[in-house]
């Protein structure tokens, strides 16, 4: 009886790699090679940060570092071989690129054309791309000069900016094989720029690890504590949170706020609600879905947010946190003064917090389902 044949590589396009705050990617690959799929790594620039995930000495994939500008000349003799043995492809393609006369495509092309020639020597059967700009694009250009089929995953900032170029990000969806997006309005988002492409869009939600982030049994002491964890970022509204909170001091409320720039949540640190006041950016930018907040609610916190994006399909308006229209630090500073003197409405909500989110975003289903995108393609 014959051996089944084994599963064909999985090529992840990624901007670089690895990257600290990206930890979403790490734990989708691990979890991807825990069922059995092969990866190989592209990564497109080389890491700049020291810091590593305690994760990464797990992961099994190889790692190519595209070339940049100070090795032109591998770039080149990669892109000559590729032309040498795909000609109809290489030409199409660049035909392709020179027609767009634009300069940073035509580099996209040269890197794109080290990811299709190692792309075809390792045999890999499927490309998948982390966000809908540059690593896509190469992907896309990969897959032209090769025939390997690709998909990417969309997050926020690289569909909602203003700068990006609708045309082209519907194109990707088209060319693709599937497109997966990390909520239900980044989905509809994408259907009306893509109509065509409707069939191929997927929503996976980004997933955590909800046995790390619980309640760590440690109440809450007075005075009412905000926590936010937040880059300081336009889109994140900081600025609103911080007018909120003179707006509680001015009404005589006891409490105190804690505001982390930088990193994740960490289950000793004990808070009585999470607060994000997320807005759309100046540029376009906004979120998709926050990660943060899903780890707030899984670790029990009732969330006070705004109605952006993705934001009510974790967070349900009285149920597990209070949402407000973005932009309003008085309508903002009215649901936090509601939780804080109420307790018996902080209870509900925090009752509700970690049930709302253990089942829909545990990493281990939310993987299943990009596994079961990826099993068939690879």
């Amino acid at each position: 009886m014959p051996r089944p044949e084994a599963p064909k590589p999985i090529g992840y396009v990624l901007r670089k790699f690895p990257v600290l705050s990206e930890t979403f990617v790490l734990n989708e690959m691990l979890g991807l090679e825990e069922r059995g799929i092969p990866l190989h790594v592209f990564s497109l620039m080389r890491p700049n940060d020291p810091r590593f995930h305690d994760d990464l000495p797990k992961l099994k994939a190889r790692v190519s570092y595209v070339p940049d500008f100070f090795d032109l000349a591998k770039l080149f003799r990669h892109n000559r071989r590729l032309a040498k043995s795909a000609s109809s492809r290489f030409r199409r393609t660049l035909l392709y690129v020179l027609r767009q006369g634009n300069r940073e495509l035509a580099w996209r092309f040269l890197q794109a054309g080290f990811v299709a020639n190692e792309a075809r020597r390792l045999k890999i059967g499927h490309l998948h791309a982390q966000f809908a700009n540059r690593p896509t694009t190469v992907a896309m250009l990969a897959s032209r000069l090769t025939g390997i089929p690709y998909s990417f995953t969309a997050h926020a900032t690289d569909i909602f900016k203003h700068r990006v170029d609708r045309k082209v990000l519907a194109r990707k969806v088209e060319e693709s094989r599937f497109v997966v997006t990390v909520s239900d309005f980044n989905r509809s988002y994408l259907r009306d720029i893509a109509p065509e492409g409707e069939g191929k869009l997927r929503r996976v939600l980004n997933g955590i690890d909800v046995d790390r982030f619980a309640p760590n049994g440690t109440p809450p002491h007075d005075p009412f504590r905000i926590l936010c964890v937040a880059r300081l970022v336009e889109k994140k509204g900081l600025p609103h949170l911080i007018e909120a909170c003179r707006l509680l001091d001015e009404r005589g409320v006891d409490f105190e706020c804690v505001m982390v720039g930088k990193g994740r949540l960490r289950s000793p640190l004990a808070a009585h609600v999470y607060a994000l006041p997320a807005i759309v950016g100046s540029d376009g930018n906004r979120e998709g879905l926050p990660v943060s907040i899903v780890e707030a609610l899984s670790c029990g916190l009732p969330v006070v947010s705004t109605t952006v994006t993705g934001i009510p399909e974790a967070v349900h308006d009285g149920h597990n946190g209070l949402l407000v229209e973005p932009g309003d630090p008085v309508a903002f500073a009215d649901a936090l003064e509601s939780v804080a003197r109420d307790r018996n409405r902080w209870d509900h909500l925090r009752a509700n917090a970690r049930p709302s989110v253990v089942e829909d975003f545990d990493r281990r289903r939310t993987i299943e389902q990009l596994h079961q995108l990826l099993n068939p393609a690879a």
